[in-house]
């Protein structure tokens, strides 16, 4: 009898320390991953993390113990030199981002012509989407197959993005756009990938708006990773009925704009006003806030924090709203869960929250819609404390089950 044919290794180039070095630990936890190629690799005992300065203190980030013992090619050298030339540039925002971009896919697809010529081996590559490019021509000269990880909706987010901001002025302009050329070269980027692999329905149903293939897609949740002790999460204790006294605490965690739903969850507090609530909004605004919002009597602003606060604001909190109008995934739906916290969210993001059973999904982000989920829950305590109980059992999506998902996808 044969054997069966050995299944590909995978290469997997990532710009940036992105969810943890997710997608090549859940390769390598199934043994499959070749190599990894990223601009900055600094183990524990580097000299560099003794180095000042802010651009090397963001690089001790840059390691993960899981892949202590994989092949990691990296530029950790040449990237300072880089950083250190950007900053004098005075590049910023959009500009900065496809310098970087640029910069580490030059290098990423010199590393894997070199490494091309020493094997036969039958190899997927994979690189997140705006910076696998150069790569993935590399790729196809050599007759490998290529994996695209799609971080964002793509373009679609922005057209909701200037859509929102032409509906409402009054919360400041669209922020600006990406250069003409970003979204061309996804669209090759697009083309050269055998798999598109995205983190939501929504992110699938952008792409597919902007002309992507849909044959190629495939949706795999991101991973997540507990930061708790066994025992700590427990459910949430709610009161018989809420009062002025014992509000309805209502969270808001995430970038403070039009596009994450903010604008919409604060007007929704003018349909409230015979609902005894409070809102605690947590992040960087982003937007322009109307002065009767900013001193709104029942919005608690606290601005952005460490994520140890944010863990403390889920549990002090009854019910988190995430409205957003275009997500990619949102891990905050998953954080509040593990930690007990009913969800009502938008259908515009990763599908975690059960209908009925662990929160509340919206049909829609408006103020109305909006209002009348919170009226909703602040109706009946008892239905939070079921979604609260059932929040804590959930499933969840971790690393093994992320690599099982990613391989089954495997171009053939």
């Amino acid at each position: 009898m044969s054997n069966p044919p050995q299944r590909a290794r995978w290469i997997c180039c990532q710009l940036g320390a992105r969810e943890h070095y997710a997608v090549p630990r859940a390769v390598d936890g199934h043994e499959q991953l070749r190599m990894m190629v990223t601009d900055a690799w600094v183990r524990p005992g580097s000299p560099i993390r003794r180095l000042p300065g802010a651009i090397v203190s963001r690089l001790a980030e840059r390691f993960h113990v899981d892949l202590d013992t994989a092949d990691v090619k990296d530029f950790t050298g040449q990237l300072l030199q880089r950083e250190l030339a950007w900053r004098w540039q005075r590049r910023s925002e959009w500009d900065l981002l496809i310098a970087r971009n640029d910069w580490f896919q030059r290098r990423a697809a010199a590393t894997l012509r070199a490494f091309a010529h020493g094997t036969n081996e039958q190899i997927v590559l994979f690189a997140h989407s705006y910076s696998a490019r150069l790569a993935f021509r590399v790729a196809r000269e050599r007759g490998w197959k290529t994996v695209l990880g799609q971080i964002d909706p793509g373009p679609e987010h922005f057209t909701v993005v200037r859509r929102l901001a032409d509906q409402s002025p009054q919360y400041g302009a669209a922020p600006e756009a990406p250069p003409v050329s970003y979204f061309e070269h996804w669209h090759e980027e697009c083309a050269l990938a055998d798999r598109i692999i995205v983190n939501s329905e929504w992110a699938r149903e952008s792409a597919i708006k902007a002309g992507v293939d849909p044959g190629k897609m495939g949706v795999v949740p991101i991973a997540y990773e507990p930061e708790y002790q066994a025992g700590e999460c427990v459910p949430h204790a709610y009161p018989n009925r809420f009062t002025h006294e014992r509000p309805l605490r209502v969270l808001f965690i995430g970038s403070v704009s039009v596009a994450k739903g903010a604008a919409s969850l604060l007007e929704s507090l003018s349909l409230l006003q015979d609902v005894p609530i409070s809102l605690r909004v947590v992040g960087e605004v982003t937007m322009t806030v109307p002065s009767a919002l900013l001193s709104h009597p029942a919005v608690e602003w606290v601005g952005a924090v460490s994520r140890s606060e944010v863990m403390r604001h889920y549990r002090d909190s009854d019910v988190l709203v995430f409205p957003s109008h275009s997500d990619g995934f949102g891990m905050a739906q998953v954080e509040a869960q593990v930690r007990g916290l009913p969800v009502v969210a938008s259908q515009h993001c990763g599908h975690v929250v059960d209908e009925g059973v662990t929160g509340i999904v919206m049909p829609g982000v408006t103020a109305h819609e909006i209002a009348s989920a919170l009226r909703r829950v602040a109706a009946r305590p008892e239905m939070l404390q079921c979604f609260s109980r059932n929040a804590l059992v959930a499933p969840r999506v971790g690393i093994a089950a992320m690599g099982a998902a990613l391989l089954n996808l495997e171009p053939g």
